[in-house]
C-alpha cells in the first residue's frame, strides 16, 4: 500500500512540476511581450472611459499574468488580478480635467460594483472633473445600485429602454450556522467583551440579536442615506420622493428611471454609439478614440524622482494574521522601522482597508507606529473598513480621514474555541483519551468544551485586551475611557457617523490624505513612496512554485490532508479584535 501511495506521488508530483514548467515558459513569454509594449499616446479628442467592470483596489497591480487561472484551486499562486489603484485612479482623473486631449469622460458598464468607498472616491474626483467645465456621459445597459449610484455624478445618463435598475435600498445577510454545527457535534465556545461583538455569533445562534439587528439597521441606513443625498443632490429630486420611489418599487427598470428623472435618455448601444459621434464631431465609429482608466493612469502618473523629500503609504490591506497573507507583523514591522528611519520620508500615511484580526500582530504593528510617530507624523486613510484591529493600529496617529461609507469602530474583542468532541463520539464513533499533568493542559483542545474555570480565565484575558483597547482609543483620539466604552461595544459605525463621534477627524479619501500631509509639512516638492512594494512577475512565480511544494507532498499523502483539515478548524481558536462579517454593495 505504502508503494502505490509513494507511487501516485511521485506520478501527481512529476505531472504538476511539468506543468508548472510550461507555466514559467509562458510567464517569461508574457513579460517580455508586455515590456514590448510603446509607450500610450493620447490624441487630441480622446475619451477617457471608466468601465465599471475594471478591478479597483488598494494598490496599483500591473501584473496581465493571472497564475491562479491556471493552477489547481487548491495551490496558492499568491497572484493578484490587474487592479487600478485607488489613489491612481483618482489621480487620474483629476489629471484628465487638466488635459486638452481629453474631450469628456464616458461610464460604462454600470452593471458592475465596487467597494463603496472607492466609488466615493472616484465620484468625488468625477465632481471635480466636471467642476473643470468638461462633461461625464454615463450609459448602462442595466444598473447595479453602486452602478448608479457613480453614474448619478454625470452630466447626462442614457439607459438601454430593455434595461433594469436594482434601486431597492441596502441589505446583508448573516448565515447562523448553530443548527448545522449542532448535527455535526461541533460547539463554537464563544467570549466575548461588547454589547455589539457579534463576530462570532453565527457559531452559537440561529437568529440575529436584538443588539445585533440595531447596530446593522443602524449602518445600513446610514450608508444609504449617504447614498440617497448624492444622487438626489445629482439628479435634483427630493430625498422624500427617491424614498418613496424606492420603497413602492418604482425604479426597477430603465423605462422607470426615465419617468421619474433618473435618466436622461433611452438608447440602444448602437444609438449609444451615434450619439458618441456626433458628440466628438466625427463622421463614424472606427473614428472614436477611446483610453481606459487603467491605460491612462499609467499616463497620468508621473513620479517626481528627482524629488528628494518623500510621502510614505503603507498599505494596510486585508486581515491582521499571525502569519501568511494580510497583515501580518513579520512584514509591516520591519517596514515601518525602514521608513523611521529613513530622513528622506517627511511624513507618513497609514491607509487601512482591514476589518481586524489577531490582537497580538495588531498591537506590535501599532507599538512600532508609534515608534515611527515620534519622529515623523502620522496621518491615517481609511478605505472601505477600519473596524476592530484595524482601528486599533491606527488610533494613535496626527489626524484620521475616512470615507462616508467606510465602516470603522468594532472596539471589541473576543475568543473563539471550537470543540468537536460530540461530533466525534456520536458523529464519527471516535472516542478522544488525553493524557496531561495537569487540570487545565488541556485547556482549548478540541476534544472536550471548557470547563467553568477556563471559560473564567479566557474571559479574564478578553475583559484585560478590551480595557487596553479603550486607553488606546483613548489616549489617541483624546476620548475619556468611559466615553470611549460607550461608543464602543464591538459596535460597527458608518464614517459619516464615526465623525460625530470623533472617532475620525474629516471626510475625506486617500488623494485627499496625501494633499493634507504635503501642506502641513510644506512640501512642494515631493515623492511617493509606497509599501508593501507589489510582487513582480518572477517573484510571484517562484513564490507560487514554493509554495506549491508543500501541496504536493499533502495532495499524495491522504493522512496529511486530514491533519490539513483539522488544523483549519483549530485555526479558529484565539483572540481577536475583528468586524463581525463582510459587507458588500451591488
Amino acid at each position: 500500500m505504502k508503494f502505490l501511495r509513494t507511487l501516485l506521488g511521485a506520478f501527481v508530483g512529476t505531472f504538476l512540476a511539468l506543468g508548472l514548467c510550461l507555466i514559467i515558459l509562458f510567464g517569461m513569454m508574457g513579460s517580455m511581450i508586455s515590456s514590448g509594449d510603446e509607450a500610450i499616446k493620447v490624441e487630441p479628442g480622446t475619451i477617457l472611459k471608466i468601465d465599471l467592470g475594471d478591478q479597483i483596489g488598494e494598490q496599483t497591480n500591473e501584473e496581465n499574468f493571472d497564475l491562479s487561472s491556471i493552477l489547481p484551486s487548491f495551490i496558492s499562486s499568491n497572484a493578484e488580478p490587474s487592479t487600478i489603484g485607488i489613489l491612481r485612479a483618482v489621480e487620474a482623473i483629476d489629471a484628465a480635467a487638466e488635459d486638452p486631449d481629453i474631450k469628456f469622460i464616458y461610464i460604462t458598464n454600470c452593471i458592475n460594483s465596487s467597494n463603496l468607498s472607492y466609488f466615493e472616491e472616484i465620484r468625488d474626483a468625477l465632481k471635480r472633473f466636471r467642476q473643470s467645465g468638461k462633461s461625464v456621459i454615463a450609459y448602462g445597459e442595466n444598473f447595479s445600485r453602486g452602478g448608479y449610484y457613480l453614474a448619478s455624478v454625470a452630466d447626462k445618463i442614457y439607459a438601454d429602454p430593455f434595461g433594469s435598475s436594482n434601486i431597492v435600498g441596502m441589505s446583508t445577510n448573516i448565515m447562523y450556522l448553530k443548527d448545522i454545527l449542532d448535527i455535526a457535534g461541533v460547539e463554537m465556545q464563544l467570549i466575548r467583551h461588547g454589547k455589539y461583538k457579534s463576530a462570532g455569533e453565527a457559531y452559537i445562534a440561529n437568529d440575529i440579536s436584538k443588539a445585533n439587528y440595531e447596530q446593522n439597521f443602524a449602518m445600513l441606513s446610514s450608508l444609504w442615506n449617504t447614498i440617497q443625498t448624492d444622487i438626489c443632490e445629482s439628479r435634483g429630486i427630493s430625498s422624500d420622493k427617491f424614498d418613496a420611489l424606492v420603497r413602492d418599487l418604482k425604479l426597477l427598470s430603465t423605462e422607470n428611471l426615465k419617468e421619474y428623472g433618473l435618466v436622461d435618455e433611452l438608447a440602444t448601444s448602437d444609438q449609444m454609439t451615434e450619439k458618441l459621434v456626433a458628440l466628438c464631431g466625427v463622421e463614424k465609429e472606427e473614428d472614436l478614440k477611446f483610453i481606459s482608466l487603467g491605460k491612462y493612469s499609467k499616463v497620468a502618473h508621473k513620479p517626481n524622482y528627482k524629488a528628494k523629500e518623500k510621502i510614505a503609504i503603507i498599505y494596510a490591506d486585508g486581515q491582521i494574521n499571525y502569519d501568511g497573507d494580510g497583515i501580518t507583523a513579520e512584514e509591516f514591522v520591519p517596514i515601518i522601522s525602514k521608513i523611521r528611519k529613513d530622513d528622506d520620508v517627511k511624513a507618513v500615511i497609514l491607509r487601512v482597508n482591514s476589518p481586524g484580526g489577531a490582537v497580538q500582530p495588531a498591537e506590535q504593528i501599532r507599538q512600532e507606529l508609534q515608534l515611527l510617530r515620534e519622529e515623523k507624523p502620522l496621518y491615517v486613510s481609511y478605505g472601505t473598513m477600519a473596524a476592530s484591529g484595524g482601528y486599533w493600529i491606527s488610533a494613535q496617529s496626527e489626524k484620521i480621514f475616512s470615507n462616508k461609507t467606510t465602516l470603522t469602530g468594532s472596539i471589541g474583542v473576543f475568543s473563539l474555541i471550537p470543540c468537536a468532541e460530540k461530533g466525534f463520539k456520536k458523529n464519527l464513533h471516535v472516542n478522544p483519551v488525553t493524557v496531561k499533568t495537569h487540570p487545565h493542559s488541556d485547556m482549548g483542545s478540541i476534544y472536550r468544551a471548557l470547563d467553568n474555570t477556563e471559560k473564567d480565565a479566557f474571559q479574564g484575558q478578553v475583559e484585560d485586551i478590551y480595557d487596553k483597547f479603550i486607553n488606546v482609543v483613548s489616549s489617541g483620539r483624546d476620548i475619556t475611557p468611559e466615553r470611549v466604552d460607550e461608543i464602543a461595544q464591538g459596535r460597527v459605525w458608518s464614517g459619516a457617523e464615526a465623525l460625530e463621534i470623533n472617532l475620525v477627524n474629516e471626510i475625506g479619501g486617500l488623494k485627499d490624505v496625501l494633499e493634507y500631509a504635503a501642506s502641513a509639512n510644506d512640501l512642494d516638492n515631493y515623492r511617493v513612496v509606497e509599501y508593501p512594494q507589489k510582487k513582480n512577475s518572477t517573484e510571484k512565480l517562484l513564490s507560487s512554485i514554493s509554495n506549491s511544494g508543500s501541496v504536493l507532498n499533502t495532495i499524495s499523502d491522504p493522512e496529511a490532508m486530514v491533519e490539513k483539515f483539522i488544523e483549519m478548524v483549530k485555526g479558529e481558536k484565539g483572540i481577536y479584535a475583528r468586524i463581525p462579517y463582510f459587507y458588500f454593495f451591488e
